[in-house]
């Protein structure tokens, strides 16, 4: 690191320099006078500065003239791993001291040097330990119990996760402990509500605002809060059987509004971006509002030639080891990521338009009262044993998802089916009472409880995916090894190396191989975003899907990188049924006592929006209500510090301010 002295009467020259990661970058840092030290979060500050704020070009190298009472070095653990801390030359009061292997003027200002750097770190240390032990006591009851603060393994996480602790602290006086659990173990502890607070985000399984909101009614199985509301659970039922579209949005929005400002079981944090980063030489891939990518499309090409088929070998970072490939019990994007290559739907979505288009079922067609789908399979539809791909197929593998027995979480998504919600809770037992009907080797017959309108889109979700009934009897548990299953799409699994990689092979069974370019995919599971991004700039990896955060600025400008929206959300989960957060109050002062515009201009940089509702924008029709931390005065997100320690003081707990 370098600080630098001020070049004039109205300013100073600042830019990043990052030591061994930067090495050329020739610029040089601030030090103001009457410096001190902001506690907390490792940032230098000048005593009269009033507002935080990063230094820019921390990455690039951009100079930038500040003020000196306004200028904030920010030093984020998470975003510096190898900084050493110590300067190579330092200017103060226009007096110069070289050392740290430069060219030494005298021993003198060596020594001097040494003092100086010394004293600024024992005035650094004391300060920060006294920011730390230095509290105001507000008037309240109780103190907050212990809170832990559960996400699975990743830098991104990890960095939002460690901001939030220093704001709960600093707002709250809440002593927040961090535990982070790779995917597996953290998505059992999630199902079984083992934590207070939980990280979580949620893709868009179609484009309708119930994609979102319907997992939070009673018993949903992703709602894994412990919440649960009868008004809310009303308002989505009322929305499902809704026939006009006006309506029906209008009653999404109403329980929008209750989930987000009167109940607040979750802490909406921000929207995300799509951050695609693929290799020039990869075509046929289309960065969606889903981020949804059949690679049947894929194909590698060189110079504007497409490669021969011994060249067409694709590999990809899934981020993590997927906990099951079995559609019917699948939760994540991890594993969807790989169902969506190996086995096929009636229907799938278009890589562009994400509208329903044909594939083992050639057609369909819906009566007038939108009730009822005929679809018409293909006749040269096989699975990769040889077997035909039939109708009956699809009746077992639908049943199957909804059989209490398989335990799976998104049965419910089978629930616009006539019985499909009863027999999935045991209240019917006779599989023929759901409206699933085979007609014939190749016509299938469902019949809905309402008309559905994105009932297409739910065909194409990783839940209705079919499976191989001889496969699954077979096997038990063990049909989805490489050595036993049994698929059905584009490609087959030919190896899975737990925490290691997974490979797939073009299915010369599947009926659309004349247009499948790609032979071979090698599917990594890297959790770790930099290491990740580490294997793409080897050309070890010619595809990864998240860019470290600290690596935002110097990526998101390049033609590789592809950041575009995306109908997702980050957010936290309460676990309401255990203190503190059995209380509401609590749970929205969490809430308002969370800086989310820092967050993603601080620490993620790459677009990102802060949360002030639930539902993602870009849903055709619909507005969700603007939460609590919305101010309509200033038309943006405010959050609000104040509020939420004068809410804790409410509900009982003793509230300390940093």
């Amino acid at each position: 690191m370098r600080f630098g002295q001020k070049n004039d009467g109205r300013g100073w020259t600042v830019c990043g320099d990052q030591g061994t990661q930067y090495p050329n970058r020739n610029c040089e840092f601030v030090l103001c006078p009457s410096v001190s030290v902001a506690r907390g979060w490792g940032v230098f500050a000048p005593a009269a500065a009033k507002t935080r704020r990063p230094i820019h070009g921390i990455h690039g190298g951009n100079t930038r003239r500040v003020a000196c009472a306004d200028l904030v070095w920010y030093i984020y653990p998470h975003a510096w791993p190898d900084f050493r801390g110590a300067p190579a030359r330092s200017r103060v009061h226009d007096r110069e001291f070289h050392y740290m292997g430069k060219k030494r003027r005298s021993p003198a200002l060596v020594i001097a040097a040494f003092v100086v750097a010394l004293g600024v770190l024992l005035v650094f240390l004391s300060i920060r330990k006294e920011g730390r032990d230095r509290t105001v006591e507000m008037t309240g009851g109780k103190p907050l119990p212990k809170i832990e603060l559960l996400y699975n393994t990743s830098e991104s996480h990890k960095a939002i996760a460690e901001a939030i602790k220093e704001q709960w602290h600093e707002q709250l006086g809440v002593d927040l402990q961090l535990v982070n659990k790779e995917w597996k173990v953290y998505l059992k502890d999630t199902q079984k509500l083992n934590y207070n607070v939980s990280r979580a985000g949620w893709i868009g399984d179609y484009t309708d605002p119930n994609t979102f909101l319907d997992m939070w009614v009673t018993g949903g199985g992703n709602n894994q809060t412990g919440w649960s509301n009868k008004k809310y659970d009303e308002l989505i039922a009322a929305a499902a059987s809704e026939p006009d579209p006006k309506k029906r949005m209008r009653i999404f929005h109403e329980a929008e509004n209750l989930l987000i400002n009167d109940e607040v079981p979750i802490l909406p944090l921000y929207f995300y971006v799509n951050q695609n980063v693929v290799k020039p030489y990869v075509k046929g891939m289309h960065f969606n509002l889903r981020d949804l990518h059949p690679l049947k499309y894929v194909w590698i090409e060189k110079d504007g030639k497409v490669l021969p088929p011994a060249a067409q070998v694709f590999t990809f970072n899934n981020g993590a080891e997927p906990e099951t490939i079995d559609p019917a019990i699948m939760t994540g994007s991890t594993e969807f990521n790989i169902a969506m290559q190996i086995f096929e739907g009636l229907v799938i979505n278009h890589p562009e338009t994400l509208e329903p288009i044909p594939a083992v079922a050639e057609s369909w067609d819906i009566s007038p009262d939108r009730k009822v789908y005929t679809f018409h399979l293909r006749k040269d539809a096989l699975w990769s044993n040889g077997d035909p791909v039939t109708a009956e197929d699809f009746r077992y593998s639908w049943l199957r998802a909804l059989d209490p027995k398989t335990a799976s979480d998104y049965a419910y998504q089978l629930y616009y089916i006539k019985n499909g919600k009863a027999f999935n809770s045991g209240e019917i037992k006779d599989p023929s009472k759901v409206g699933i009907r085979v007609l014939d080797d190749y016509t299938l017959e469902v019949t809905l409880e309402n008309p559905t309108t994105f009932f297409l889109d739910l065909v194409a979700f990783h839940t209705l995916l079919p499976v191989n009934r001889k496969c699954v009897e077979r096997h038990g548990d063990k049909w989805t090894r490489p050595e036993n299953i049994v698929t059905n799409g584009a490609f087959r699994m030919v190896e899975w190396k737990p925490k290691d990689k997974i490979v797939l092979v073009k299915n010369e069974k599947y009926f659309g191989r004349d247009n499948v370019k790609l032979q071979k995919i090698v599917i990594s599971a890297i959790e770790d975003n930099v290491t990740g991004m580490r294997m793409f700039e080897a050309g070890e990896t010619d595809w990864v899907r998240t860019i470290p955060a600290p690596q935002i600025d110097e990526w998101i400008n390049r033609p590789e990188a592809h950041i575009t929206p995306f109908l997702t959300v980050y957010y936290y989960r309460f676990n309401v049924t255990k203190p503190p957060f059995d209380d509401k109050r609590v749970r929205m002062a969490f809430n308002l006592a969370t800086d989310k515009e820092a967050i993603v201009k601080y620490i993620l940089k790459a677009g990102q929006v802060p949360a002030t509702h639930f539902v993602p924008p870009g849903i055709p029709g619909y507005t969700s209500p603007k939460g609590r931390d919305w101010d309509p005065a200033k038309k943006k997100y405010v959050y609000n510090p104040d509020k939420a320690r004068e809410l804790l003081v409410q509900a009982g707990y003793q509230v300390r301010k940093n």
